[in-house]
């Protein structure tokens, strides 16, 4: 008695002490995390600990999230748990700074009041139509707002950089100034007689960008660089002082960023028409020239040279009839990288009479290509595109490429200064001779002009603005990506939390083949054997015809129908042998993970038993 006694007191201090201990490392060690996900799911970038390290105010996120109608819904569930685990590695990290508030949001309640009234967006979650809230509103010691309206599956690559931008937003309220540069009339013009299509009015791109940033122009004419500009846009460099390049080096060496659409033949660079010669200006040079500082950034973009594509031409009229137009180009999804927060939503890009960037080879940046042509792309001498290109000769002249060229890239890493001296009639007090820089190329200018993106019409003498492709997007993007600091620029997209099986997508892909084939293969015999029926059923048929089936032709199609049913059978056994292979990876995987663990623990609890009992002997 005394024996069961002492071993159900044991026991019941040991239940308390498993409880006591994890009540006590649930408490003390509650910041202590260990990540074991490939990737780092749950682990935050360096940029991302930056950023919450110089946190001057604090931020109260507020994660809305509706857990009981997301019970029914696996996916969002588990995504959902992803999220609020990964809001409250920010708020471990932030040193207080950052309050987090989970609210899970009742139909008609108070709590769902106030997240609309952030601006938060309800799904339907089921057949009665209650909305599933899960999104994100943050606020700062001024009320100033930022919200995620619902967090998307498909970006959950970009999870973390949406909710670090989010906080990265509210500690910085200020409007980001945007200097924009250009020797092109994308402010507007007065009308010139002489050039009817030189464009009055500012370009749609401007306005874009004056709906988020504080816009201020620069003229082409200038010397140097306004103070307060946060992010700096370039289009078309063309005829720029030194003075003026010298500003823009010394600019992007200390810290400034930058976007530049640079071109080797420019088409909406319309030089003056002289009325003694009007095809003079035909021949002109419309190509950016950006003085010494693409050399200095590891960049070379011929101007003789232009990228064309055969896959990816625009379809135009020539002489009447429609053609591809190699030059011009009309890219999908495939060509703007996916690991980007500035291309990976990108759909549709127009460009035209575009050039190629890649890296020098003695160059000290890192080039990383985010926008890219097919494998088939090749480049074509300047001057067939500069003087009345003919499309026909283009295509029928087309040399097939071998690999993908680069028409826009992300340029990082430490430069040197194009200018080793200073101008003359420059007073440098602070001449950086090296720095970080955060560029953005693109080898086309063209592209920001209204005509290669947006239709406008008139709508009761107001211009109405119809985008047809995402060209002010990118410029968009890249701006409201630049503006912040670098460490939110060094962000990129992370590994998503949904794993596949990639034995099982591979099992399924190569009998997927050989089903393929088959079926292909069978296709065919049946449309030839229904054709070659048809018309001896039509001979058959005819009044005027006597032809009736010989028994070669009946043994014929009898044969061909033992093969259909033969070949049917072969698919089945495909599927079926496709089936039992994932079953058999399945019950390996689950010996694995139910049966071999625990019996190696088993063995081990039992080899230490054995020492044990022997040292005791």
């Amino acid at each position: 008695m005394q024996r069961k006694y002492n071993t159900t007191l044991g026991l019941a201090v040991l239940l308390g002490l498993f409880f006591a201990i994890n009540l006590f490392a649930g408490t003390v060690f509650r910041s202590v995390r260990l990540d074991l996900t490939e990737g780092g799911l749950y682990t935050l970038s360096d940029g991302t600990k930056n950023i919450l390290r110089n946190l001057d105010e604090p931020i109260h996120l507020r994660f809305y999230f509706s857990q009981r109608l997301a019970n029914d819904l696996p996916d969002i569930k588990s995504y959902g748990d992803r999220v609020r685990e990964l809001l409250e590695e920010y708020a471990a990290h932030s040193n207080g700074k950052v309050e987090l508030e989970v609210i899970d949001p009742d139909p008609f309640s108070e709590e769902e009041d106030r997240a609309v009234a952030f601006g938060l967006q309800g799904a339907p979650a089921n057949a009665t139509g209650d909305p599933l809230y899960f999104g994100l509103a943050g606020t700062n010691s001024t009320d100033q707002e930022e919200v995620i309206p619902f967090f998307q599956v498909r970006r959950e690559e970009f999870l973390e950089y949406d909710i670090t931008k989010l906080i990265h937003n509210l500690s910085n309220p200020e409007k980001t100034v945007v200097g924009v540069l250009s020797s092109l009339p994308i402010m507007g013009a007065a009308p010139n007689p002489m050039n009817p299509r030189a464009s009055a009015q500012p370009w749609f791109i401007i306005d874009n960008l004056r709906q988020l940033f504080e816009v201020k122009e620069i003229p082409a004419s200038a010397t140097e660089l306004p103070e307060d500009l946060g992010v700096l846009v370039v289009i078309h460099p063309k005829g720029l002082d030194d003075q003026l390049l010298y500003s823009i080096d010394q600019f992007v060496l200390g810290g400034g960023h930058m976007v530049a659409f640079v071109d080797p033949h420019c088409e909406a660079d319309e030089p003056p028409t002289d009325p003694r010669n009007p095809m003079a200006s035909m021949g002109a040079d419309r190509s950016s020239d950006f003085g010494p500082l693409l050399k200095a950034w590891g960049v070379e973009m011929s101007k003789d040279a232009i990228v064309v594509d055969r896959l990816n031409a625009q379809r135009v009229g020539y002489q009447g009839k429609p053609v591809d137009y190699v030059a011009w180009l009309g890219l999908r999804q495939d060509a703007c990288s996916q690991d980007d927060p500035i291309t990976s939503e990108l759909a549709h890009l127009n460009f035209a009479t575009a050039g190629k960037l890649a890296a020098l080879e003695d160059a000290t940046t890192t080039f990383t290509p985010v926008i890219h042509t097919s494998a088939e792309a090749t480049t074509v001498p300047t001057r067939e595109i500069s003087f009345m290109p003919d499309p026909n000769r283009l295509l029928r002249e087309y040399q097939p490429g071998s690999e993908p060229l680069t028409l826009a890239a992300r340029v990082s890493g430490t430069a040197q200064s194009a200018y080793p001296t200073v101008p003359e009639g420059v007073e440098a007090e602070n001449h950086i001779d090296s720095g970080e820089i955060q560029i953005l190329l693109v080898a086309d200018a063209d592209m920001l002009a209204d005509r290669w993106w947006v239709d406008v019409q008139n709508f009761f003498g107001r211009r109405i603005a119809v985008p047809n492709a995402n060209n002010a997007d990118l410029l968009v993007n890249a701006v409201d990506n630049l503006s912040g600091s670098n460490d939110l620029i060094s962000l990129r997209s992370r590994s998503t939390y949904n794993r596949p099986f990639d034995k099982v997508i591979e099992l399924r892909r190569s009998a997927e083949a050989r089903f393929r084939a088959e079926e292909q293969s069978l296709e065919s015999k049946l449309q030839e054997t229904e054709r070659r029926i048809s018309e001896l059923q039509q001979q058959k048929n005819d009044p005027t015809s006597k032809v009736i089936l010989t028994p070669e032709q009946r043994n014929e199609i009898n044969r061909f129908r033992q093969e259909q049913v033969e070949t049917r059978k072969r698919l089945r056994d495909v599927r079926h042998q496709l089936a039992k292979e994932i079953e058999r990876l399945g019950m390996w995987l689950k010996l694995i993970n139910i049966a071999l663990i625990p019996l190696c623990l088993i063995i081990f609890a039992g080899l230490r038993a054995t020492a044990t009992h022997e040292r005791r002997k």
